[in-house]
């Protein structure tokens, strides 16, 4: 909306970029510091349909549905100069809870944003190449078991036979 609107800010602003992860060129051409929260990528709600009752067949704003994988693959530099990458501040997973609470927050949540704060922590290899959801797989299925140890319910990435067998489950393995 800052993109939108014709009006003048503070160069102090932090913008939050949601709309597209497009959009986040145009505003650190502008000089203003980011949180990342791209739809395209972040909705935590996104898939889930429509909440309003009286439209059965209507989909949610922001479809489809987001996996932890296709979070991974967002890279929060793209496109943006050298120089611009100071002005991302970092970024957050966000959830609308018009048809979440208590009894499947766990499963929505988790392990999707444990995976976009890899993403922000590290934002490329020490090489300079992309991070690799083969490689970030079984980090994550770590991460969800001890979740799940500890009380949660995490969705499950993979099928527990895959789990336990990483890389056998892969299209091209």
């Amino acid at each position: 909306m800052v993109l939108d609107w014709d009006i003048t800010l503070s160069n102090e602003t932090i913008v939050m970029v949601w709309i597209s992860s497009e959009d986040a060129v145009a505003v650190a051409e502008r000089g203003f510091r980011i949180i990342q929260v791209p739809s395209d990528y972040f909705y935590l709600d996104c898939g889930a349909g429509e909440s309003l009752g009286d439209y059965p067949s209507g989909s949610s704003w922001c479809d489809p549905f987001k996996s932890w994988s296709e979070a991974y693959t967002y890279d929060p530099l793209a496109n943006l100069t050298e120089a611009q990458y100071e002005l991302v501040l970092g970024g957050e997973q966000i959830l609308w809870s018009e048809q979440s609470g208590p009894e499947n927050l766990d499963p929505i949540v988790w392990p999707r944003a444990a995976s976009s704060a890899e993403i922000f922590w590290s934002s490329k290899q020490p090489t300079g190449a992309a991070l690799n959801v083969t490689e970030a797989l079984p980090r994550l299925q770590d991460v969800r078991y001890r979740m799940v140890q500890r009380g949660l319910n995490p969705i499950r990435l993979q099928p527990k036979w895959c789990a336990l067998r990483p890389n056998e489950c892969d299209l091209y393995a």
